[in-house]
Formats: C-alpha cells, sequence, structure tokens
C-alpha cells in the first residue's frame, strides 16, 4: 500500500516510516507531524492509508479522520496511538478508523494491521482489544436492538478479531452457520460486512457481555 503518516514526533515518524518500508509492497509517500499538513498530504499524494496519531497539532487525530473519511474515502485510517482509553477507540472506530494500534505494542503488529487493512479487515492491538472487551458500554434502549444468544455469541467473536473458521471451531458449529448467522444479523441491524458489525459491537457494549 501506499502511505502517508502523520505523528508530532520526528524520531518516531522515522521508526514508523522504517518499518513500514521494510514490509514488501508498502511505501510511505510522505510525513507530517501536523494535521493540517496531513489533509493537504492526503489530498496531493491520494494514498491508500493514512497511520496517524490523535495528539496532532492545528488538527486533532480524530477530527482529521473524519474529514479524510469525508472528502477522500478512498483513503483508509488506522490510528497509532500512545493513547488506548476506550473511549478515545470507540470515536476512532465510530469515525471510520480501519484499525487503532498501540504504541507499546509489537513491532510485528504494525505488519499484521497492514496486512489485515489491505483486505479489507478491521485490525485492533491485542490490547486494545482487551480493553474494549473488558469496558462495558451501555447502549440507549431506543438505540438497541435484542439479537438472539447464539448471534450475540457469534458477534462477540467478530469484535475480538475471530475468523469466520475460528468463530466455528470455538463455538461447534461450521462455518456455513457462522455465515447465516452474520447474515441474519446484518439484515436485522441494516449492516453491511464484518466492519460494520464489529463498530456496532463495541458501540453498543456487545462485544464485552458474557457469552
Amino acid at each position: 500500500m501506499r502511505l502517508v503518516l502523520a505523528d508530532p514526533q520526528p524520531l518516531v515518524r522515522a521508526g514508523i516510516r522504517r518499518l513500514c518500508e521494510a514490509i514488501p509492497g508498502h511505501e510511505v509517500l510522505a510525513e507530517t507531524g501536523d494535521g493540517q499538513q496531513l489533509l493537504e498530504l492526503v489530498a496531493r499524494q491520494q494514498p491508500e492509508l493514512a497511520l496517524i496519531e490523535l495528539t496532532l497539532p492545528t488538527l486533532n487525530g480524530i477530527d482529521a479522520l473524519q474529514q479524510i473519511r469525508r472528502h477522500y474515502p478512498s483513503t483508509m485510517v488506522m490510528i497509532l496511538s500512545a493513547r488506548s482509553e476506550a473511549s478515545q477507540v470507540r470515536a476512532a472506530l465510530k469515525a471510520g478508523a480501519v484499525g487503532y494500534l498501540s504504541k507499546q505494542g509489537e513491532a510485528v503488529e504494525l505488519d499484521l494491521a497492514l496486512r489485515a487493512v489491505a483486505k479489507r479487515q478491521t485490525y485492533l492491538s491485542p490490547s486494545i482489544s482487551h480493553t474494549i472487551v473488558g469496558t462495558r458500554k451501555s447502549a440507549r434502549a431506543e438505540d438497541s436492538i435484542v439479537l438472539p444468544r447464539r448471534q450475540q455469541q457469534v458477534l462477540q467473536l467478530i469484535a475480538r478479531g475471530k475468523s469466520t473458521k475460528e468463530i466455528a471451531q470455538l463455538m461447534g458449529i461450521s462455518t456455513k452457520t457462522v455465515e447465516t448467522h452474520r447474515a441474519r444479523m446484518m439484515d436485522t441491524l441494516g449492516l453491511y460486512g464484518t466492519n460494520a458489525l464489529m463498530r456496532y459491537a463495541i458501540r453498543t457494549g456487545l462485544e464485552g457481555a458474557e457469552s
């Protein structure tokens, strides 16, 4: 993928750039430490992915994310941040981020994340996923839909990043049955795609419910 980087710390940017460019098929087109300049880079370079920190001067990461998704929808956005509060992760995913990486994670996570988003999959660092799963967020009654128990179990595992095959193994059912549950959930919720289901689970707190 063709990427642009945004992080206020030059040494951090240099390290991230080196890691990205060490992965075959990836090219860093440009970098910046400023949120407003990030938008200008995206407009000019038209990258497939913007890898950004939340704490940027002139325009913070969430605002930059929202503007990129609104004006340059072909550019995906992944957050790589020192902040890992559940509220920040939820806000980023709700705004359209395709992934959220913690700077406290291992370097190999960046490789895994880039491979996942290249396949249009959402990626969360294990530590981030654990934080989200461990923090229940109560949905408003009028905004919640009660899914059958088995569908809730499938949705919880989707939110934890499990593949169809892994879900089938964990639940002791066939992959076809998992796909059927997934299709019925999307129909019930009016959503399309695994990413949309994951964001719904995180937003409503279903991913943290007891199985």
